[in-house]
């Protein structure tokens, strides 16, 4: 069977005390180390990451806010040019009015002497039978300027009484 003897037990705890403070001085401070290393780096890059996501983030608003400047910016030049257009579409059709109107006027004058023209051409002509008529009936030649004139007369004055 199993024997347990002092010295066995003592020599046993020796031991384990030795190889404790052998392990705690020359192992187990350099683990620490490295660990307290490793998490210190982590931490490290936990908070340069935290500092870029910020950054992004304001970044990411200033892009935001810029695109919806540009937007606005967008909107308000087309507004603008929309208006220009509208401006100038409006002066084309007023000119474009102002211009029939002109014609229109012309052509209406034009007309009023050509009328002008054909009903003095017209008196000329109804004066010249009128004389040649009276000239037939009354068995003379009535050709002096005196006898026009009074011919002329008084169709002039038949006409504005028609």
């Amino acid at each position: 069977m199993l024997e347990f003897h002092l010295s066995t037990i003592v020599f046993n705890i020796i031991n384990l005390l030795v190889l404790f403070f052998f392990f705690r001085k020359f192992l187990f401070g350099r683990v620490n180390a490295v660990l307290e290393e490793r998490a210190k780096l982590v931490q490290q890059e936990l908070e340069q990451a935290e500092t870029h996501n910020t950054q992004a983030q304001q970044l990411q608003s200033q892009y935001q806010e810029k695109l919806d400047s540009a937007h606005e910016e967008a909107g308000r030049i087309v507004a603008q040019a929309q208006a220009q257009g509208k401006k100038e579409y409006d002066a084309l059709v007023a000119a474009a009015q102002e211009d029939v109107r002109k014609v229109h006027a012309d052509a209406q004058s034009k007309l009023a002497a050509e009328r002008e023209n054909m009903l003095r051409g017209a008196r000329q002509e109804v004066a010249q039978l009128a004389l040649l008529a009276a000239a037939q009936v009354a068995g003379k030649r009535l050709d002096s300027d005196s006898d026009r004139a009074l011919v002329e007369d008084f169709l002039k004055e038949a006409g504005e009484g028609a």
